[in-house]
């Protein structure tokens, strides 16, 4: 049994380093933010950023001089809007965006999974991106010579996430929408973790189907309650809808944009200090409900 549990300062300062691939878990749900904001902190640059559907998490790492590149299937605000971010720094040059699906993103880190080059599929052979995407390239059947497109593996140096628990060798119990956390860290090298409660290797023990993700790649357990916030957690809080609806405001401008980071990030000297900003009682009012 090796005990990993550490800061978020401590795990960000050892594990993610400057020009890494980084997979970001979370599907809407259990967006790894108070790790995402750590990065930020610690300003860590030239970072390769990768996702099928990058919300607003990779605002803030963008906004903050923490990306140069992002290969996505979509980009925005869920359920609301694209992101003024993205489009701006993709418009000016500063971030290379490689956009083809949310599926051949799932094919691609599906490939690094199983330690395959790629995997064949007819998807984009057709349409506005067909031949245009990066890491994607005909090939023909070598059974039935029928053309299909290769989507290349994506194998990330390192994976962060957010989920209900862990015990503190890093076996990882997940659950709720779980998106394409699961391919996104078992294609990736290492796992940085970060989670409500860190119980006790028996009680990991009594419910083994939770257990999304096994020890052997997570090399950092991060106890942090509402690290997910502002997006939701299954059986702990509720999305604080308030927030994402006047997110797309908060960011129209680069001035705007400054000040959410500066308020959200930089005055903080942790996510802790962060969630104590908040209105008094609105985590309370974010309490998971069953009904």
């Amino acid at each position: 049994m090796i005990d990993k549990v550490m800061t978020a300062q401590q795990a960000v300062k050892k594990y993610i380093h400057n020009s890494d691939t980084v997979f970001i878990g979370g599907f809407g749900h259990a967006i790894a933010f108070a790790i995402a904001h750590e990065i930020v902190r610690q300003k860590k640059h030239s970072l390769h950023l990768v996702k099928t559907g990058a919300d607003i998490v990779f605002d803030l790492l963008i906004a903050g001089g923490c990306a140069s590149r992002l290969s996505c299937g979509w980009y925005g605000n869920p359920g609301i809007g694209m992101s003024n971010i993205i489009r701006k720094a993709v418009a000016s040059g500063e971030l290379a965006l490689t956009e083809s699906t949310n599926f051949s993103m799932m094919l691609r880190l599906h490939a690094g999974k199983l330690g395959v080059p790629f995997i064949p599929s007819p998807i984009l052979a057709d349409g506005d991106l067909a031949g245009s995407v990066n890491g994607i390239k005909t090939i023909k059947c070598p059974f039935t010579e029928a053309q299909y497109q290769a989507h290349s593996a994506l194998n990330p140096d390192v994976a962060i996430i957010h989920a209900q628990r862990s015990d503190m060798n890093g076996n990882v119990q997940l659950w709720g929408s779980v998106g394409d956390t699961i391919e996104g860290c078992e294609a990736s090298q290492k796992i940085i973790c970060s989670v409500e409660e860190i119980c006790e290797s028996e009680e990991i023990l009594l419910c083994p189907h939770l257990t999304k993700l096994p020890a052997h790649k997570v090399v950092a357990v991060i106890k942090q309650p509402f690290g997910a916030y502002p997006s939701y957690l299954h059986d702990y809080y509720q999305r604080d809808e308030r927030y994402y609806a006047e997110y797309t405001s908060d960011t129209k401008d680069s001035l705007k944009s400054d000040e959410w980071l500066q308020t959200s990030v930089f005055d903080h000297e942790d996510f802790d200090s962060y969630l104590n900003s908040l209105p008094g009682t609105l985590l309370d009012q974010l309490a998971w409900s069953k009904s």
